[in-house]
C-alpha cells in the first residue's frame, strides 16, 4: 500500500500541525428512515486514527443538513467523559439525502520555525509561505489560529435528494458536485474546494480509503477549485483539505488555518 502520513514531520508538533486530517465518521452511510446513526469524531490520517475529545467548548455548530432544511444537532452531541469516547447519535427521519457537518471553536498553536516551514510545505499552504518569504519571517516561529470544518454524507431510505451537492457556508468546504449516492462504483465524481464561498485554486486535496486498504492520491484543484476523482463503494473514503492564510486582524496569530474534510461512501 501507498501512503502519505506525516508520523516524521508531526514527532514534537503542536496538535494543529501533527493532526493531519479530522473527520467524521458514521457507523453506516446508509441506513433505514427513521433509524438512528452513531457518528464518531476522528482524528489523524486514514488506517492510523484516533477518536477526537467531544467537549463543549469546542463545538461551534453541528448541524443537519437534509432536503427539507438544516436543523441544529448540538444536542445529539455525545461528551467525551473519562474512560469513554464522544461522538453523536442522530436519527434523520425522511427518506433523503443528508449533510452531517461540524465546525470547531479556533485553537492557538505556535511552532518553531523550521517545522513550521515543513508543514505548511508539506500541506501546500502557499499564501502563508509566500508571506513567509515576503516579509522575512522564515526564522520566526510559525503562530496561527485553526479551526476544523468537516462533513460526512449519509442516505436515508432510497430516496436519491441533490441537496447534498450544494455548498452549507464553511468557510473551507468541500462540495461533491454529484450526489455520490447516485453513482455506480468508478464512476467519475467532481469535487469542488471553496474558501470564503468562492472556488479555491491551487489547494491539495487528499482522497485515501478509510480502510487503509488503497492508495492515498493527492490532487491539486483547478482555478475553479474543482477536482475529478471516483466514486466510492461500499468502503468509505475521506477527503480532506487545508488552507491558510496571513492573519492581519487578529494579535493572537501570523495566520489563520482551516482544516476541512468530506467522508462519503457509495450505496
Amino acid at each position: 500500500m501507498i501512503r502519505t502520513t506525516l508520523a516524521a514531520l508531526a514527532l514534537g508538533m503542536s496538535t494543529a500541525a501533527a493532526a493531519h486530517s479530522f473527520w467524521l465518521e458514521p457507523a453506516d452511510h446508509t441506513i433505514d428512515a427513521g433509524e438512528e446513526v452513531r457518528v464518531d469524531f476522528r482524528i489523524g490520517d486514514a488506517g492510523e486514527a484516533g477518536d477526537w475529545a467531544v467537549y463543549w467548548e469546542r463545538v461551534a455548530a453541528f448541524r443537519l443538513h437534509g432536503p427539507d432544511g438544516a436543523t441544529d444537532q448540538q444536542r445529539a452531541l455525545r461528551i467525551t467523559a473519562p474512560g469513554e469516547k464522544g461522538g453523536a447519535q442522530l436519527r434523520p427521519r425522511s427518506p433523503g439525502s443528508y449533510i452531517i457537518a461540524f465546525e470547531s471553536n479556533p485553537s492557538f498553536s505556535d511552532l518553531e520555525a523550521e517545522r513550521f516551514d515543513r508543514y505548511v510545505e508539506h500541506e501546500g499552504l502557499k499564501a502563508i509561505a509566500a508571506h513567509r518569504v515576503a516579509t522575512g519571517a522564515g526564522s520566526k516561529n510559525g503562530t496561527e489560529i485553526y479551526m476544523r470544518r468537516a462533513k460526512t454524507l449519509v442516505q436515508v431510505g432510497d430516496k436519491i435528494t441533490p441537496n447534498v451537492t450544494q455548498t452549507i457556508g464553511q468557510i473551507l468546504e468541500i462540495r461533491p458536485l454529484q450526489n455520490p449516492f447516485a453513482l455506480d462504483e468508478g464512476a467519475p465524481l467532481d469535487l469542488q474546494v471553496f474558501w470564503r464561498g468562492e472556488p479555491l485554486g491551487g489547494a491539495m486535496l487528499s482522497a485515501a480509503p478509510l480502510d487503509a486498504k488503497g492508495e492515498v492520491k493527492t490532487f491539486t484543484t483547478s482555478a475553479d477549485g474543482v477536482i475529478r476523482v471516483e466514486a466510492p463503494g461500499e468502503d468509505a473514503m475521506l477527503y480532506a483539505v487545508v488552507w491558510g492564510v496571513p492573519a492581519p486582524n487578529d494579535a493572537r496569530a501570523d495566520y489563520i488555518t482551516v482544516f476541512s474534510s468530506l467522508t462519503v461512501a457509495g450505496r
